[in-house]
């Protein structure tokens, strides 16, 4: 996608009724400056995969901290401590440990 972006102006350039159907088509969520008539695709596509990126690295923190949780609760931990150690709130162990 990368490569297409930046060596094809069609596809580098787009202006912002098609990023709107971009967005709404392909679930995307493409910043869309209000004041600019033409996006520049090669950043929106960049900043797309860094959101997906973060989302994903706090995904894999969230699947850690509960697989950390349920041995810690094996081993006897109260839910305070638990807590503690894995960095959410109380509440959201407590959900955990529930399910």
């Amino acid at each position: 996608m990368q490569e297409v972006l930046q060596n094809d102006e069609k596809f580098s350039n787009v202006d912002r009724e098609t990023v709107e159907a971009i967005n709404l088509f392909a679930g995307t969520d493409i910043d869309i400056d209000e004041k600019e008539e033409v996006i520049d695709m090669c950043k929106a596509w960049e900043e797309q995969k860094n959101e997906g990126r973060e989302l994903g690295r706090e995904e894999g923190r969230i699947r850690q901290a509960k697989v950390t949780a349920l041995k810690l609760q094996k081993k006897g931990h109260s839910i305070e401590d638990i807590a503690e150690c894995v960095d959410f709130d109380e509440e959201t162990v407590k959900k955990w440990l529930v399910s």
